[in-house]
């Protein structure tokens, strides 16, 4: 996008009017949700940083009738607060992209203390192979989202973002919002390929899964800078969606702000990095790196894992860092 600035600013300014007013919940507004987790794979702090990464996901059809609000996405975070997430989104009604029943809406976006910024959107099909890359310009700051069509090449969604070189973590989110009707089908992500600025060769092993996903593959090359990812599997929910539980840090969205742009250039968690609250056998929790802790509606764990303390992004987001 070209103009960032002025961009940040209109979605800062209906996030104070969204405050103080009683709005519906298309998907151009503010909203607040109480989130819940699906499957996921991911990978990191790494000890470097990452500089690009790519995916391509065959997501199933999308629930043909929809509560709430699903979303599926491959994203990145940094110690800023920034999640560079494309999502593919089912909401009671996806018209606002073009998209039938069973369809899913894909556009690129980031999330952060400005809200979430969106570009533009497209329709998918179940058995599309939706391609996203996230490429560090030479300017070493601005993010380039890419969305695609792999086996057409047509351009589905675009997005440019300031945020910086620092993203150092890595995953997959299927994210529930209101109580949401959950995946009907199992989603696969196929050639992920993440890009560090150097070599990392513990990376590999700071991967970590939830709620029955699953992945082979994982291989690197020069030296550890580059990590591949043959296949990850991500099951369906087959029931109502329950709060995920893991030791390990895994990626999460937060889409506590959706604001669509108008900007003809661009358009996930994801990924801003999310993780899920471990739990003990006395009912206490600590939330991991990255994780949601706090924010308007929100009633997950509000402790966050030693040495990591929970910090406020805005009304709706406080993160552990």
């Amino acid at each position: 996008m070209v103009h960032i600035r002025s961009t940040i600013f209109g979605a800062l300014a209906l996030a104070s009017w969204a405050a103080a007013n009683v709005i519906p919940n298309p998907p151009n507004l503010v909203v607040k949700r109480a989130d819940t987790w699906g499957g996921s794979v991911s990978l990191g702090p790494t000890k470097s940083t990452i500089v690009k990464a790519v995916t391509t996901i065959i997501p199933g059809p999308a629930p043909p009738t929809q509560n709430g609000v699903l979303f599926l996405w491959p994203g990145m975070s940094n110690g800023t607060g920034d999640l560079i997430q494309a999502t593919l989104e089912s909401w009671p009604s996806n018209s606002w992209c073009g998209a039938a029943a069973g369809q899913w809406c894909v556009r690129a976006s980031v999330f952060g203390w400005f809200g979430q910024l969106d570009g533009s959107s497209a329709p998918v099909s179940g058995s599309d192979q939706v391609r996203i890359e996230y490429a560090l310009q030479s300017d070493q700051n601005t993010w380039l989202q890419t969305v695609t069509n792999a086996v057409t090449g047509a351009v589905l969604s675009t997005y440019s973002s300031a945020s910086g070189p620092y993203m150092r973590g890595y995953g997959t989110g299927t994210e529930c919002n209101d109580n949401c009707s959950g995946t009907i089908a199992a989603q696969s992500y196929i050639n992920t390929v993440i890009t560090l600025a150097s070599a990392d060769t513990t990376f590999g092993g700071t991967i970590a899964v939830a709620g029955g996903a699953t992945y082979s593959g994982l291989t690197s090359s020069e030296g550890g800078k580059v990590w591949s990812i043959s296949s990850i599997n991500i099951p369906a929910m087959t029931s109502a969606p329950q709060q995920t539980t893991t030791t390990k840090t895994t990626t999460t969205s937060s889409r506590a702000a959706t604001t669509t742009t108008s900007k003809a250039t661009t358009t996930s968690t994801t990924t801003k990095t999310t993780t899920k609250a471990s739990t003990t056998s006395s009912g206490s929790c600590s939330a991991a790196q990255y994780a949601q802790c706090g924010g308007s509606g929100f009633s997950g764990c509000t402790v966050c894992a030693s040495p990591y303390t929970c910090k406020y992004q805005n009304d709706w987001y406080s993160q552990c860092l």
